[in-house]
């Protein structure tokens, strides 16, 4: 079978590009053949990571989304390709897979990743994604319950399917290791780490991580580090300024080691606005860490009362209180670190993900076969079957 996976690009530290690298490991030698696309140039260590695993990567950037030269190039590579099934990810890749895919006569699957578009995302992008999701996308994939049920109005008669985010899990470091990493991030031997991963945008609310930080230091030797990049960055520094946390939190950037940083940390915190499930979230559980986190989005669904901490978002002064708790009680925090890491590993396991991704994909791909006249399916060579 042959999969083209399209998204926007792959760059280090995205949820929906982790996943790429999940499938591309779990489908490594299965006789499965996937193709990565990307609409923009790729960051070189998450591209090459990819072609590690085995995946053809493909770029076909262009200064415009309307392209018409990249449409073409787009169109000819697809009908080229001998595809199974076309899966898009995020917004512009939805629009320009599905159009190019129902063209091509080829299945093809959109994975919604969150519960509500950017808030820059431009009004005729909206508009387009919601127009294509009714009427060209055969099948939808809800990244987790609450994103299926917050995209449902807008996606008319197409079926969804709810196939949560999942991640392998992450071996604990050992003494050593650990010790060397907390070094390397300035933790002093009396200090508790807190450990944030996520893009520097409004959705993360890192505005009302900082105020609820603040509050935590007042009283306990404590240090925030945050991963990820993004446009807020600057706003976020001066946020640590005028808070004088310039001492406490370090903004780590992009970071190819994050699993290693999990394990250096005693705690894991998220204050977002909203979510999807959290690709982010499930890794630090299979790390092993304990969660405190807002009730966005299916987190709920996720980070049950053995495993974490759950807060109202928008309020830093409860996850001040829900921190301090959790990084004042060393029991706590290993009690719900290794119920967060079984329940990762019983629920959100990867081969159990990818496997139920080519189910759905084999159901498509019979089904559309099923629809072709019999004589031509009858003489079809190349079957769906006969690529297994």
């Amino acid at each position: 079978m042959r999969v083209l996976q399209m998204i926007d690009e792959m760059r280090l530290g995205g949820g929906a590009e982790q996943l790429q690298c999940s499938l591309a490991a779990a489908v490594r030698g299965s006789g499965v053949e996937l193709v990565v696309l990307t609409l923009h140039e790729n960051e070189a260590r998450a591209e090459a990571e990819l072609r590690a695993l085995g995946a053809t990567v493909v770029s076909l950037p262009s200064r415009r989304f309307a392209s018409p030269t990249r449409a073409v190039r787009l169109a000819r590579f697809v009908r080229s390709g001998d595809f199974d099934v076309i899966h898009t990810h995020l917004v512009r890749s939805t629009i320009l897979g599905a159009l190019v895919g129902r063209a091509a006569g080829i299945p093809v699957v959109t994975t919604l990743h969150n519960t509500r578009p950017s808030i820059r995302l431009p009004r005729v992008l909206r508009a387009l994604e919601t127009l294509v999701l009714r009427s060209v996308v055969d099948r939808v994939v809800a990244v987790g319950w609450e994103t299926a049920a917050a995209n449902r109005p807008r996606l008319g008669a197409t079926p969804v399917e709810v196939i949560p985010n999942a991640v392998a899990e992450i071996p604990a470091l050992a003494a050593t290791e650990r010790d060397a990493a907390r070094k390397e991030l300035g933790v002093e031997p009396d200090e508790v780490l807190a450990m944030a991963v996520g893009r520097l945008h409004p959705q993360k609310a890192y505005g009302d991580l900082l105020a609820a930080f603040e509050r935590v230091c007042r009283n306990r030797r404590a240090r925030l580090c945050i991963v990820g990049r993004g446009g807020e960055r600057e706003a976020i520094e001066a946020e640590v300024a005028r808070l004088g946390l310039g001492e406490r939190v370090t903004l780590l950037g992009l970071r190819r080691d994050v699993p290693r940083l999990l394990g250096a940390s005693d705690l894991y915190v998220s204050a977002s606005a909203w979510e999807g499930l959290p690709v982010a979230t499930l890794e630090a559980m299979a790390a092993g860490l304990p969660v405190v986190a807002t009730s966005v989005g299916d987190v709920p669904r996720v980070l049950d009362a053995d495993a974490g901490t759950l807060v109202p978002a928008g309020r830093p002064e409860e996850l001040a209180l829900a921190l301090d708790r959790v990084l004042g009680d060393p029991a706590l925090r290993a009690r719900h670190g290794k119920a967060a890491r079984r329940r990762v590993r019983e629920h959100f396991g990867a081969d159990a993900w990818s496997a139920r991704l080519l189910a759905l994909y084999r159901r498509l791909c019979h089904r559309d076969r099923a629809a072709q006249p019999s004589a031509r399916a009858a003489t079809e060579e190349d079957s769906c079957e006969s690529r297994w």
